[in-house]
């Protein structure tokens, strides 16, 4: 397995006796609110990412000799020497400008057939993704179903009054964190709060709170199931493991992320779905 900063860290820590790589990271920032904004300034980065973990994929297939590569949304990550597969739900990027969509679709397009095939992570009957999933210029797609490590059960006892589950980049994660630790952390609630991060806390938590930096499936899993509210980013992970527990959650898209301001907009009222609308 081959991964960068605290994702790496997360599969070392749930697949410890697997040999794990690094890899170069995209370090995308979302520091502004205008996706042409966020898409020029992050782009030299990016690109640069994307040629280092191409050189990176054909190193360790000389290194390893893999039968086959599965590659979660890593566009570079992919051999000449053998059979690489990208997993996405994003064939169709979302943009406000038609001119800045069109071209940032037309990479995208040649990034993904440059795979030996697209693996999209839905159901056609549920159509979770929407219109993201949806591009028939991207021609070797193929669905594969819903992906969770989440398992249902049919009765757990209730634990929290809310699960607030936290993630994606910096600084907007922090910053939703102070936002919500303002908001409930007077309130006589049984909160769980997962972090998503092992960072240093630079608000101060409720002590009555139960606090996960880092949390494993099982968990998630309990903490999902054993709380009456759920608030998290609409991330299509998260909404992944909320549709196969078949509980409800609001939704709160991080800022200047079209992907997931569309996500929540799509599946609001579905599923039990709402976009939260108190930030």
């Amino acid at each position: 397995m081959a991964s960068d900063g605290e994702a790496l860290e997360l599969l070392q820590e749930a697949f410890p006796t697997l040999i794990s790589e690094p890899l170069p990271g995209y370090k995308v920032r979302y520091s502004g609110q205008r996706l042409w904004q966020i898409a020029l300034s992050n782009m030299p980065n990016v690109l640069s990412a994307i040629w280092r973990e191409g050189r990176a994929a054909q190193r360790l297939t000389e290194q390893y000799k893999p039968d086959l590569i599965i590659s979660d949304s890593r566009f570079g990550f992919r051999s000449s020497q053998v059979r690489s597969v990208v997993i996405t739900h994003q064939l169709t990027l979302q943009s406000p400008s038609r001119l800045l969509g069109a071209a940032m679709n037309a990479v995208n397009a040649r990034l993904l057939n440059a795979f030996d095939e697209c693996w999209i992570p839905d159901d056609p009957q549920l159509n979770l993704s929407g219109q993201l999933s949806t591009n028939p210029r991207i021609t070797n797609q193929r669905h594969i179903g819903i992906l969770s490590r989440m398992k249902k059960r049919s009765s757990i006892h209730q634990r929290y009054d809310l699960c607030i589950i936290l993630s994606g980049p910096e600084p907007a994660r922090t910053r939703l964190e102070a936002k919500l630790v303002k908001l409930y952390g007077q309130e006589p609630l049984s909160v769980c709060l997962i972090r998503g991060t092992a960072r240093p806390r630079l608000t101060a938590l409720p002590e009555h709170w139960t606090v996960m930096d880092r949390a494993d499936s099982a968990e998630v899993n309990e903490a999902l199931l054993s709380s009456a509210r759920v608030i998290s980013r609409s991330g299509y992970s998260s909404i992944m493991d909320y549709v196969q527990l078949g509980i409800a959650a609001e939704l709160i898209p991080t800022p200047g992320q079209t992907e997931q301001e569309y996500l929540a907009e799509h599946l609001e009222g579905k599923w039990g779905m709402q976009k939260w609308k108190g930030i």
